[in-house]
């Protein structure tokens, strides 16, 4: 009976530092599955919502990810890609917990990109291919596409820098067409955010704009969704198969 409930422990206590062990890795999983196949619906309207701190861009916990409503219907104002790094999410009029899981959110939605600084933030989650995850690969030069409420609009990275979070000078609107993306420098709580700075390019038309984007937009969006899904899937194979193997040998050398 004594060597039974010590086995017992010995398991408990395993699965236990397996599960903490592997913790970070399954809720990026559980992510990809709550996420996956989300209904978008487009809104085309401004949403007056109340200005938003640098502070708020902090990594969900597992808490959040719990919480997301699958069967929920998201109202898009549109998306961004950045074909050189691989990021194309959808465009919300406002910041909750529940979009920024799903695309990028607007701090000032009453700015029209047409001639304002157009804030976006999103998250940072360790998985290069989820949201904002290679913001921080971005470079000078590289396009940033924006559709914003039936328009489009072409930039490219002028700047990106490292800021403290109490740094608002950066969400600053200086009246002319320009597009500013935040995200965390890392994965984790942190009082630093990366920021990248995007000029307009006036050389394009509408369609022009509009044919790249959508291009490129689908072969993202289809390539990382892909990625994604076999990545939840090794990391549920891989903590199984810990679990199983580790009671096993636990289980022989106990008896």
């Amino acid at each position: 009976m004594m060597k039974q409930k010590v086995q017992i422990s010995l398991i408990l206590l395993y699965v236990l530092a397996v599960t903490l062990l592997f913790l970070p890795f399954l809720k990026q999983a559980l992510l990809i599955y709550q996420t996956d196949n989300v209904t978008l619906k487009t809104s085309p309207l401004h949403t007056s919502e109340e200005s938003v701190v640098l502070e708020a861009v902090q990594p969900p916990d597992l808490a959040d990810v719990l919480a997301f409503k699958k069967t929920a219907v998201f109202k898009e104002s549109g998306g961004i890609t950045l074909p050189a790094v691989g990021i194309s999410v959808p465009v919300f009029n406002s910041v909750t917990n529940q979009e920024l899981l799903v695309g990028a959110g607007s701090l000032f939605p009453e700015r029209s990109p047409q001639d304002h600084n157009f804030v976006l933030i999103g998250h940072h989650l360790g998985r290069e291919n989820l949201l904002f995850g290679k913001l921080l690969q971005v470079k000078l030069g590289d396009s940033i596409y924006l559709r914003y409420e039936n328009n489009f609009y072409h930039y490219k990275v002028k700047e990106t820098k490292l800021v403290h979070q109490s740094e608002l000078q950066v969400l600053d609107d200086h009246n002319q067409t320009e597009i500013t993306l935040i995200t965390c420098d890392k994965p984790t709580q942190t009082q630093w955010r990366y920021v990248v700075y995007g000029k307009l390019v006036q050389n394009n038309t509408q369609s022009q704009i509009k044919a790249q984007m959508v291009k490129q937009a689908k072969t993202i969006t289809r390539k990382n969704q892909q990625q994604n899904r076999w990545y939840g899937i090794g990391v549920i194979v891989s903590f199984l198969l810990c679990l199983v193997l580790g009671i096993i040998i636990i289980k022989k050398i106990s008896s």
